[in-house]
């Protein structure tokens, strides 16, 4: 959505929350409509402290997902998108890669080989998990694993919490098999819930940026 400069922060709060109106009430496009909330958030940037927690309670959508779709859109603006590719696409690269060549290169790769998202995604985090292995990760590829694990982890979450009836009822032997299943589920859970705990440990500014 392409936004005119100079609007008066009141006229933008209104646009934000006629999108997000939108966004609640429509039966299709969805994705298109989030690309557009990203844009009007992005557009203030700074401003509207605790305005993507508004938004994800009048529509429904995740705030880490509305935040993925502000950062996604501050990093690919309207002009440099590929009408091509989906939203998805470019929230891939978008969430993947900081730098405009890189992020450029991506969504060329991604249209010139006719990817599907999870293809890209794919592709992306081959390429990733290479480049760390070769010189080590780097702050800002830890801050971008941080992204996409707080990912993978709230839509789990989400699938976990619309069967939480079925999983209750499983037999004790189903509830054995899944803790060795998800061995790596459990250890991050008792990690992170004896690290909330500890003094003067600040949550990754990436993960709770408005």
């Amino acid at each position: 959505m392409m936004l005119k400069p100079g609007l008066e922060t009141e006229a933008w709060r209104g646009l934000v929350t006629h999108v997000a109106r939108l966004v609640r009430t429509s039966t299709g496009a969805r994705q298109t409509l989030t690309a557009w909330l990203g844009d009007v958030l992005a557009y203030g940037e700074t401003g509207g402290r605790g305005l993507i927690t508004e938004c994800a309670v009048a529509t429904g959508i995740n705030p880490g997902t509305l935040r993925n779709a502000k950062m996604v859109c501050l990093r690919i603006p309207l002009s440099c998108r590929r009408d091509t590719l989906s939203w998805t696409h470019h929230c891939e690269v978008g969430i993947a890669f900081a730098n405009p060549q890189e992020i450029e290169r991506w969504l060329a790769v991604a249209e010139a080989d006719g990817l599907s998202a999870m293809a890209l995604r794919r592709r992306i985090r081959s390429h990733v998990a290479s480049r760390r292995e070769q010189r080590g990760a780097s702050p800002d590829e830890a801050s971008i694993t941080a992204f996409q694990l707080m990912r993978e982890l709230r839509a789990g979450d989400r699938m976990l919490d619309r069967h939480r009836a079925a999983w209750r009822e499983w037999s004790p032997g189903a509830a054995q098999l899944a803790l060795q299943e998800l061995r790596a589920v459990t250890d991050f859970v008792d990690t992170m819930r004896a690290r909330a705990l500890e003094p003067s440990t600040p949550r990754p500014q990436d993960i709770e940026a408005n």
